[in-house]
């Protein structure tokens, strides 16, 4: 055997054995330098506040600063449009032809003042051959009635008279009603918005005559979302933008109990004071609705982040400097800040470097505001 190859064994058992003595020197040397370091931090205080602050050198530095809540004012902005708060299409009441027309379209009128009246002159003949039928079918009854008593008739003639003269006075009765609505008044004070009908016009009972409507006071008719609905209630104020550049008040006078499912809104009509009728219906309004105040936490939107559930939250510390993930609502952006709700009245508010830490991280905290 040559010299090269007795070189391989040689180098194994070498090397083996070298890795058996620095296990048995070398181990020994790492347990008994850990038990000197454990003995003198034991012994020495100022070793153990130097490990201390040496371990505070890894800990996430962040800015933080103290935010109490204070009372939000809010307002929710919608669109809608004036609506009269009555409309109706007046009919005539009677059959004939036009006598007065005592009004023009567009006129303001009063409730109970006269719109127009129907020429009554065969009415009123009609109504005088009624009363004298009456009276004939009378005395057919009275005279049955003694022929009965006299055994000359039977009660079937009796009842027929009866029913005749019934008859009759239904008849009358029909006829003064329409004698009463040959002149058409104004169920409610408003403006006839249309007329439909000419002087000397024959219509027929239930003719349509014209549109009447009243807009004092106005109605704005406005769709309010459903998160919002629980802020509204009647009463509240408004304060109204008209497209022609009027600024008005008004009242929440109704909430609808039905929300669309088209638009996934609720229905809210406000009341507007209108007493000059100087506020056209069909126009274009911008509503505030002043919500109710509450009490929330304002801060820029850049400090909102989401939490492991996908919902909006803030990073926030405790006493401990520990960071807390809260979960947030909301309520209002302004340009520069939001307003959020679900957060104890103060709040320490990481505000720097919390993109860099998560939930259950202790960080070395600077205070802004101390």
């Amino acid at each position: 055997m040559d010299l090269k190859s007795k070189a391989g064994p040689i180098t194994a058992i070498t090397v083996l054995g070298a890795a058996v003595v620095w296990m048995a020197v070398g181990g020994n040397g790492i347990t008994q330098a850990q038990a000197q370091d454990s003995s003198t931090l034991a012994n020495n205080p100022s070793a153990v506040e130097q490990k201390v602050s040496n371990e505070n050198v890894l800990k996430k530095k962040v800015q933080a600063q103290v935010i109490s809540a204070q009372i939000m004012e809010d307002k929710l902005t919608l669109s809608g449009t004036t609506q009269p708060s009555k409309e109706i299409q007046l009919t005539s009441g009677a059959a004939g032809k036009i006598r007065k027309i005592l009004v023009e379209k567009g006129d303001y009128i009063k409730k109970g003042k006269a719109i127009l009246s129907i020429d009554t002159r065969a009415l009123k003949s009609s109504i005088a051959e009624s009363k004298a039928l009456i009276a004939q079918r009378q005395l057919e009854l009275d005279g049955a009635v003694k022929l009965k008593q006299q055994k000359y008739s039977s009660a079937v003639n009796v009842a027929t008279a009866k029913a005749d003269l019934a008859s009759a006075k239904a008849t009358l009765r029909s006829l003064e009603i329409d004698l009463e609505n040959a002149v058409l008044v104004a169920p409610f004070s408003g403006v006839l918005n249309t007329l439909d009908v000419e002087l000397g016009q024959l219509i027929q009972n239930n003719a349509t005559v014209g549109d009447f409507i009243s807009i004092n006071p106005l109605t704005i008719e406005i769709n309010v979302p459903q998160k919002k609905i629980n802020s509204i209630q009647q009463g509240l104020n408004a304060n109204i933008e008209l497209s022609t550049g009027d600024v008005v008040e008004g009242t929440v006078s109704y909430v609808s109990s039905i929300a669309s499912s088209e638009t996934r809104s609720i229905a809210v009509e406000i009341k507007v004071p209108n007493q000059d009728s100087k506020i056209p219906a069909g126009i274009t309004a911008h509503v505030d609705l002043a919500l109710p105040k509450r009490m929330a936490h304002a801060f820029s939107a850049a400090l909102l982040t989401l939490d492991d559930n996908g919902k909006t939250a803030v990073k926030t510390l405790n006493i401990d400097n520990e960071v807390i993930v809260s979960p947030v609502e909301v309520l209002k952006s302004d340009r520069d800040q939001v307003w959020v709700s679900g957060l104890p009245q103060n709040i320490n508010l990481i505000t720097v470097g919390q993109g860099f830490t998560k939930a259950g991280d202790v960080v070395d905290a600077y205070y802004k505001n101390q």
